[in-house]
C-alpha cells in the first residue's frame, strides 16, 4: 500500500504542475478529487468525491454523484482529472461541473486510440483503482477517444482553449493522458 501511496503522490504533482498554469481564479474545486493530492499540491481549493476518499488535509465534501452541493458558478475553475471514465453518467457530472463554475474547466482523460489500446485502459484502470479504495471507487465505464470527448465539449458549448498530451513516453504506452482545458460559456 505505501508503494501506490508514494506513487499518488508523485503522480498528484505532476497533474498539479500540468494543471496550475491554466487555473483561472481564486475558487478552485477539485470534482472526482480521490485523495485530494492534487489540490494539496496545489495549495488551494475544495475537494469533491463521490466517497470518503480523503488522504489530503483539503476541504473534503462527499456528495452523491449527481447534484453538486454548490450553488451556479460558484467556482472559477473546475478540475476533472481523470475523472469522467468512472462515471455512470459522464455527460450529467460534465453538465454540473459547467453549473457551478464561472469560468473554466481543466479535465485529463485517459483517451484510446484502437480495441487494444481500450482493453488494457480497462483492465489497468480496474486494478489500480481497487488497490488504491479496497474497490470502494467505481470501476471504468466511460473510456472514449479524443475525438469522442471533444464532440461532447462541444455540444456543451465549452470553448477550447488547449489540449495536449500528457505523460512521458513510457506511460503513453499504457494509457494516453490527454489534457483539455475549455472555457465556459457566458451567458
Amino acid at each position: 500500500m505505501r508503494l501506490v501511496e508514494a506513487f499518488l503522490h508523485r503522480y498528484a504533482q505532476r497533474q498539479a504542475r500540468d494543471v496550475a498554469p491554466w487555473i483561472v481564479g481564486s475558487r478552485v474545486l477539485d470534482l472526482g478529487a480521490g485523495e485530494g493530492f492534487v489540490l494539496a499540491a496545489l495549495g488551494t481549493g475544495t475537494a469533491v468525491d463521490v466517497g470518503p476518499f480523503r488522504r489530503a488535509a483539503v476541504p473534503y465534501v462527499v456528495y452523491d454523484g449527481s447534484a453538486l452541493p454548490f450553488a451556479e458558478a460558484t467556482f472559477d475553475t473546475t478540475l476533472l482529472l481523470l475523472t469522467l471514465h468512472h462515471c455512470d453518467k459522464p455527460e450529467s457530472v460534465l453538465d454540473e461541473a459547467v453549473r457551478v463554475t464561472r469560468h473554466r474547466l481543466i479535465l485529463t482523460e485517459s483517451v484510446y486510440r484502437n480495441r487494444l489500446d481500450h482493453f488494457w485502459l480497462h483492465t489497468l484502470d480496474a486494478r489500480f483503482n481497487r488497490l488504491r479504495h479496497a474497490g470502494r471507487m467505481a470501476p471504468p465505464q466511460a473510456f472514449r477517444t479524443s475525438a469522442e470527448w471533444e464532440v461532447l465539449f462541444a455540444s456543451r458549448n465549452l470553448r477550447p482553449v488547449a489540449a495536449r498530451w500528457l505523460g512521458s513516453r513510457l506511460e503513453r504506452l499504457l494509457h494516453h493522458p490527454r489534457l483539455y482545458v475549455l472555457d465556459v460559456p457566458t451567458d
